[in-house]
């Protein structure tokens, strides 16, 4: 059943959200998801024509999910970063969509402040800057100055946001449901999968305490990096709903007149910039999966200071090791490495790899020839990869697409500030690093004794995994499962050998029966005609019969 039938209290925002898809001109997904008459719209309204000046249905989508409120433009910038997913237009208009929303009251910011950490402002801070210093679809930022003398910043969450993004979200996992069920892409693509994903990221991100203890582990990352500013959390002045941190005082990165002012070298800052989101990949395998220009600023002595820590993406050891033999694949030239390694990434299965897919991707390591790595763009490499895997209905896991996506932003804003900035020559010692590493010795060694404890693991196993089959033999409780070509397959064999049997069979028996009738014919000294009628009702049985097992047989084999 439905599972609008279970989310009757949902109906209202049900229906504002197919009323604001119909006045954006996708009515008709309302028509194909089956909603028209629980929501009660007439088809007439639901098909009309979208008003002009005609927008594009990228524009026209922007739009919508910026009516829709605070969960659909996450949801907007999410599909921005997923282009093998999202058509190259699609992707391009979302990448358009901002967090810059209007502040609510400072009234409201300060009541959700003592509500959440159980004091009065005036016992909190020296002094609270009622205006904001910034606003976001979730929350909004207010500079502050501890009793202790500290400034910080408080981010202070919206208040009702979390009700209203639970509610989109329950409302996202049943379409997804429901277009898994009727629409092919759907399916295809695993849509309830990805709203479970994207549900999972926003509840992260509106933990304000989960920000704050991922703000720490990037700062123990980076403590030994003294040209890396990560900003101190205040526990004491920190709930689910409100982050006081250090406040760090700089000039946003892109900002490249303010950066001359300063006397910052641009260049230096553009190589920094990358060489730290390739510290987090490449030796944490936790990365800030948010490095927009608005999170980073250029302090004094060329050093970078980096905010923001709600979005983060985790690396495990097989991704990492699979993501470095793609790069020495793609250096090599070597396309056979190259599928091998996104087996290993999880994108391909074994049974994906079609004389299509190996054919293009041919032709994508085929552009790596006689090209120097200056030559190289990672957004042009990680776009025409994405671009391949989409052709061939292949989507990636969401960590890895918001590496993909991390990486083309850093390339980006370092471009910025160096438009000859090299992204593989500054990468090369940070994957030789972690290749010498992943395959020193040490780590070898290390691998090897963990399969020999698995194997050893599985040996102990064995005998009573054993023991359970023969059980289950025996009391007749084994289920043997397999393809339906594989059964298809089977059935025929038998049916055929059935068939034969059983012609055989009645061949023999014509046989033998007009054998006795000859021997009855020859003792019983029958006269006349006798023996010739017999003869032949024998040999009409037997061709009958033969005719009647042919039809059978070839039946059959349909």
């Amino acid at each position: 059943m439905w599972p609008l039938v279970r989310q009757a209290r949902y109906l209202g925002r049900y229906r504002e959200i197919a009323q604001v898809l119909v006045g954006h001109g996708f009515g008709y997904l309302i028509e194909q998801l089956g909603l028209l008459s629980l929501l009660s719209l007439p088809r007439r309204v639901v098909l009309r024509v979208p008003p002009s000046p005609p927008l594009s249905s990228a524009e026209r989508l922007r739009e919508a999910l910026i009516a829709l409120g605070p969960t659909f433009v996450k949801l907007g910038q999410t599909l921005s970063t997923r282009p093998d997913l999202v058509p190259a237009e699609f992707v391009y208009e979302l990448s358009k969509l901002q967090d810059t929303v209007p502040p609510f009251p400072a009234h409201i910011a300060i009541a959700t402040i003592e509500e959440s950490l159980g004091r009065p402002i005036s016992e909190l801070f020296a002094g609270f800057d009622q205006t904001p210093l910034a606003a976001a679809s979730l929350g909004q930022v207010h500079a502050a100055t501890l009793r202790s003398g500290e400034l910080v910043v408080v981010k202070v969450q919206r208040p009702d946001i979390a009700g209203r993004i639970n509610t989109d979200l329950a409302i996202l996992a049943d379409l997804a449901a429901l277009a898994e069920e009727r629409l092919t892409i759907g399916a295809q693509y695993h849509f309830s999968d990805l709203a479970h994903e994207f549900a999972q990221t926003l509840h992260a991100e509106l933990d304000y305490r989960r920000e704050g203890r991922n703000a720490d582990r990037f700062r123990q990352m980076f403590a030994d990096t003294p040209d890396v500013k990560i900003p101190v959390v205040y526990w004491e002045y920190t709930d689910a709903r409100v982050l006081t941190s250090e406040r760090l005082f700089g000039v946003k990165i892109n900002d490249l007149p303010a950066l001359a002012v300063a006397g910052i070298d641009p260049v230096i800052l553009a190589r920094g910039s990358m060489q730290v989101i390739l510290k987090e990949i490449f030796s944490f395998g936790f990365f800030h999966s948010d490095p927009h220009p608005g999170n980073f600023f250029a302090l004094s002595g060329n050093s970078l200071g980096v905010v923001d820590f709600g979005q983060v993406g985790i690396l495990d050891r097989p991704t990492t090791q699979g993501l470095l033999l793609l790069l020495a694949a793609l250096v090599e030239h070597d396309t056979q490495a190259v599928l091998r390694a996104l087996e290993q990434l999880g994108v391909l299965s074994r049974r994906a790899i079609t004389p299509g897919l190996r054919r293009d991707m041919e032709h994508f390591t085929d552009g790596f020839v006689d090209r120097s790595l200056s030559d190289l763009s990672a957004r042009e490499t990680i776009s025409e990869l994405l671009v391949l895997l989409r052709r061939h209905e292949i989507s990636l896991s969401g960590p890895l697409a918001m590496l993909l996506k991390a990486l083309v932003m850093m390339e980006g804003l370092g471009r910025v500030l160096d438009p000859n900035l090299n992204v593989f020559s500054v990468a090369r010692p940070y994957v030789q690093g972690a290749l010498a590493e992943q395959f020193s010795p040490v780590a070898l060694g290390k691998r090897a004794i963990n399969q020999a404890r698995s194997i050893g693991e599985l040996s102990l196993e064995l005998p009573h995994q054993l023991s359970d089959l023969l059980q289950q033999i025996n009391d007749g409780e084994l289920k043997v499962q397999t393809r339906e070509l594989e059964l298809h397959r089977l059935s025929g064999a038998l049916i055929g050998a059935a068939n034969r049997l059983a012609l055989a069979l009645v061949i023999a028996a014509l046989i033998l029966g007009m054998g006795m009738i000859a021997i009855a014919v020859e003792v019983g000294g029958w006269q006349g005609n006798a023996p010739t009628v017999l003869l032949a009702m024998g040999t009409l049985g037997v061709v009958l019969g033969g005719l009647v097992l042919g039809l059978t047989m070839l039946r059959g084999r349909e």
